[in-house]
């Protein structure tokens, strides 16, 4: 089965149905899944699958030969054919074949091939011209270095610039198809699971082989023999060159440092030096920029991570090595995870009410569909005091406000009054609605307000959308 792909696999499907040559890019970072949505187009359908791994090119264009006669086992001519001579050659014969019948062709880990072979994208740009156009070729080129694939596949400078049909960048799951592959758990621990593994298949199919939300993060995480203990690391140390300066950003963040000078300051380098490492972090998806909503100050910018796992991990890891090496799991869990986690998982909980409101928005079902989603902060005139704001949303005629706890008491009204306050200082002149989420309820007072200008959403609403 496969969550929340849904979309990308009708349009897939879709250009096959189409009967000519396609050619889609598929993109995303490590163990997103874009290897299984393509498993899932390719199986009902005549198929060469070719994996690329990190070889020279002799060696690869020998393992892309041995796929092909896999693929074509009834050709007796492939008998005669020890290896292709070139990738020219190969790549026409799966073209020749495509003339009688579609073929999807899937060159996955498509990087790996090019980085033993600099020649290939012009190579593939040739036969795109003269011979793949007149065939039923599907070619799907797939890859998990974003940078790699934005810059030498998708960018008008590269050879196959405009030749694609299709481009697909695979995304994390939202927090509502994520639940669903933890659908075994009680529901508030399905959202702690997002929470720790966020929208990334392979993490969340990981805590979902385990009973409960707290045996997934003791056996995975809190495990030096478990499978997600060291995947922050090690996705690092294969994807940078020092990963010990990006582990020190990402540390920071997760400590709580948002601007670049603070993050500057605890890692102890220079703020300028550090812009570099922020914005490599930014094409991972590890990381990512915030700007108060429609501020005209672009010097307001903070960071914060937008990988989930990343953030648990870097925010309880660190200080708890030494137990976790000692084989001291449940004593880490309870001393150092458990008592925190709230904290934690307070800033989550406004990532999935905003994931709330966008789903609602799309669906039409909010007062008036609105252009723009994000945070907000500034300085209040009058008080001279810092303020903020979860959640605005605007569109020309309206604002939305909303205010998200992750408290143990009911949403009181004096939240509400604090909320309508502050959306005095932002998105001024507007028609103004609001939103209040919260973990435990809401006051009777709270509850006797509601109203089209005011909605309250609980755990329970969050989990039945």
């Amino acid at each position: 089965m496969i969550f929340g792909r849904e979309n990308e696999l009708a349009a897939l499907n879709d250009l096959y149905e189409k009967g000519e040559f396609q050619f889609a890019v598929i993109y995303g970072r490590r163990r997103v899944g874009k290897t299984r949505l393509i498993q899932e187009f390719c199986q009902d359908k005549k198929s060469v699958f070719y994996v690329a791994i990190e070889q020279n090119d002799v060696e690869a264009l020998r393992q892309f030969t041995e796929v092909i006669k896999q693929s074509f086992q009834q050709d007796e001519t492939l008998a005669f054919i020890d290896n292709f001579q070139n990738w020219d050659a190969a790549l026409r014969f799966v073209a020749n074949k495509a003339k009688s019948e579609q073929i999807v062709l899937v060159i996955d880990e498509y990087p790996y091939l090019v980085n033993s072979n600099k020649s290939l994208p012009s190579q593939i740009q040739k036969l795109i011209d003269q011979v793949f156009k007149k065939s039923q070729l599907f070619l799907i080129l797939c890859g998990s270095s974003m940078s790699f694939m934005e810059n030498e596949v998708l960018n008008y400078k590269s050879p196959l610039y405009g030749r694609w049909t299709a481009q697909f960048k695979i995304r994390p799951l939202d927090y509502f198809d994520s639940i669903k592959i933890l659908s075994r758990w009680k529901p508030i621990e399905q959202l702690y699971g997002y929470a720790v593994a966020g929208g990334v298949p392979q993490y969340l199919l990981t805590l979902a082989d385990h009973s409960n939300f707290r045996n997934a993060v003791t056996q995975s995480i809190l495990n030096p023999r478990g499978i997600l203990f060291e995947e922050p690391m090690n996705l690092m140390k294969q994807e940078m060159r020092e990963p010990a300066i990006y582990n020190s950003i990402i540390k920071a963040i997760a400590s709580g440092a948002s601007r670049q000078k603070d993050i500057s300051d605890a890692i102890h380098e220079d703020s300028k030096k550090i812009a570099n490492y922020l914005t490599a972090l930014i094409d991972l998806e590890i990381i990512e920029k915030q700007y108060p909503l429609d501020a005209p100050d672009r010097k307001k910018v903070i960071y914060r991570l937008k990988d989930n796992l990343f953030a648990f991990w870097y925010r309880f890891i660190p200080k708890a090595l030494s137990l976790i090496e000692m084989g001291f799991a449940e004593e880490t869990y309870e001393k150092m995870i458990e008592p925190y986690f709230s904290d934690y998982f307070g800033y989550i909980f406004e990532d999935i009410s905003t994931q709330y409101l966008l789903r609602k928005n799309r669906e039409k079902k909010l007062p008036q569909v609105f252009h723009r989603f994000g945070k907000w902060w500034g300085q209040d005139p009058i008080k001279k005091t810092a303020e903020e704001i979860d959640i605005v949303a605007s569109n020309d005629h309206m604002a939305l406000f909303a205010e998200c706890k992750w408290r143990n008491q009911k949403m009181s009204l004096r939240v509400f009054e604090t909320l309508k306050y502050k959306s005095q200082l932002t998105q001024k002149n507007k028609d103004k609605i609001y939103y209040l989420f919260s973990k435990s309820g809401f006051t009777m007072d709270l509850v006797r307000l509601q109203n089209n200008d005011l909605g309250l959403v609980s755990v329970d609403d969050i989990l039945n959308v």
